[in-house]
């Protein structure tokens, strides 16, 4: 039997799942008024230049990877095009580092580069996990956070998320990942305050 194919990356999710279990999108967006056996999948995206390791000449399995798989090391390319924020877009700023959530999208945030574009943030705290939390906005705008089973634990204004539960975020929340990485959440106008 057909699953709920993730409008986002095209993974192919049971009919259970809310979230993709690949990148994290809310499937609550997927068309649900067909049934899922004669869902068709939209055209697949045009494939990117290959992308190799500047330092050890590795393929890179992800463009938007921040550090190579192979060796570690960080991958330097052109910036990639930012999300305007006076969309409602989501923005998470970790001690002067922005990471920004498109709308509708998600972000998985974590120390593994092989699944999280912005592992490098994260790659200096242990006690993050490899894939720590999803971080996403729908396309009602709002804003939401996800504790992918982390062993340290996910924190909205000091209250933890459980495990597998999401939880609301609004413009002015501080996430917590861990112990000690603490973000702001920023909206742009026109998303929750």
């Amino acid at each position: 039997m057909a699953g709920v194919i993730c409008p986002a990356c095209r993974t192919e999710n049971t009919d259970d799942e809310t979230l993709c279990k690949k990148c994290g999108m809310l499937l609550a967006e997927a068309d649900e008024s067909r049934p899922a056996e004669i869902r068709e999948p939209a055209p697949a995206p045009e494939e990117p230049a290959a992308v190799r390791c500047p330092a050890c000449g590795a393929d890179v399995p992800d463009p938007a990877n921040l550090v190579c798989v192979e060796c570690l090391e960080p991958l330097t390319r052109r910036p990639a095009a930012r999300t305007r924020r006076g969309d409602g877009a989501l923005r998470l700023v970790f001690a002067g580092q922005a990471v920004d959530v498109p709308q509708p999208g998600s972000v998985l945030l974590g120390r593994d580069p092989g699944h999280s574009p912005v592992a490098a943030l994260f790659a200096r705290h242990d006690n993050v996990s490899r894939r720590h939390a999803s971080v996403g906005v729908g396309t009602d705008g709002r804003g939401w956070v996800r504790d992918e089973h982390s062993t340290n634990g996910t924190f909205v204004n000091n209250t933890p998320v459980p495990g597998g539960q999401t939880a609301a975020l609004a413009h002015g929340d501080r996430l917590r990942i861990a112990s000690d990485v603490v973000a702001v959440v920023e909206f742009g106008p026109g998303g929750p305050s």
